[in-house]
């Protein structure tokens, strides 16, 4: 064998030696106790904004609200209680920690299967906390503006752009698959045992508000994924307000308010359920 060919063979070695190092380095620091703990304690902060989240809209259903029922809302709220402040840097603090745990943890499955598919799951979801950490810091620093109104000003934007329509509609038919997903872990309650999820021996009250959340949560994101894709077909920001206006488009449909107010319920048994993880889940994985 040539010395170019020693070199490029070490050169692939080193680097995959390097890459096995970076893994069992990540799943060493997933694994440890300081982030666990904080891990935990952001499930439990997902848990109050999803839970507020219900709230908002139950108010809605009922026809004693009009504020906003979506994170932006609830986070308001969260910002509007005693110690408003320290609750939002507290949870900004903790939701980073858990969407870097599972940034960590999708990077030690990846290497640990061999398969980037494998890390999918708590990829997709560390990316939405970091979503949810950047609006909780965005408030923090008194930077409120709601979700509905960003959604829209990023749809008009977005349409008037080159290759915009296009890739709307693909963010529309993403977003309803992911609600279709949702609801599909939660009737078939396929989420246990995955992505740091309660085994099936947890509880039987863990398991049940997980499967009626996560199938809520399913039907949310599913409405707001058709009112992206219309949205888009219509040319019409306005029709896209984010979760807000998706939960505000089922109170408008015949029984909306009862529709409504089931999905309420099925985001506060989800809210409780984030909440029950930072006990029951399983972070040692």
């Amino acid at each position: 064998m040539s010395n170019r060919g020693q070199t490029g063979g070490n050169a692939r070695e080193m680097a995959e030696d390097g890459a096995r190092s970076a893994a069992r380095g990540a799943q060493r620091a997933a694994r440890s106790r300081p982030a666990r703990m904080l891990a935990r304690a952001g499930f439990v902060f997902v848990g109050v904004v999803h839970a507020l989240i219900a709230w908002l809209a139950a108010q809605i259903a009922i026809g004693a609200g009009s504020g906003h029922a979506d994170q932006s809302g609830a986070i308001g709220q969260l910002a509007g209680a005693p110690g408003g402040p320290f609750l939002l840097w507290a949870a900004a603090v903790c939701c980073g920690a858990l969407a870097v745990w599972m940034a960590l943890d999708a990077v030690a499955r990846w290497r640990r299967y061999g398969k980037p598919t494998k890390a999918l799951g708590p990829a997709g979801t560390a990316v939405a906390y970091l979503a949810l950490t950047w609006l909780l810091i965005s408030f923090a620093i008194g930077n409120q503006e709601n979700s509905g109104q960003q959604s829209q000003e990023t749809t008009a934007k977005l349409l008037t752009a080159p290759f915009g329509f296009a890739l709307l509609i693909v963010v529309g038919l993403a977003v309803l698959g992911v609600g279709v997903y949702f609801g599909y872990t939660g009737i078939t309650r396929s989420f246990l045992g995955k992505d740091a999820q309660p085994s099936e021996t947890a509880p039987a009250w863990v398991r049940a508000v997980g499967t009626v959340g996560y199938t809520a949560k399913g039907v949310a994101v599913a409405v707001l994924g058709i009112l992206i894709l219309v949205a888009t077909i219509r040319h019409d920001p306005s029709q896209q307000s984010g979760l807000d206006g998706a939960l505000k488009g089922l109170a408008a449909q015949p029984f909306g308010d009862w529709i409504l107010g089931a999905v309420a319920l099925g985001l506060f048994c989800y809210g409780v359920y984030s909440a029950a993880r930072a006990k029951y889940g399983d972070f040692a994985r």
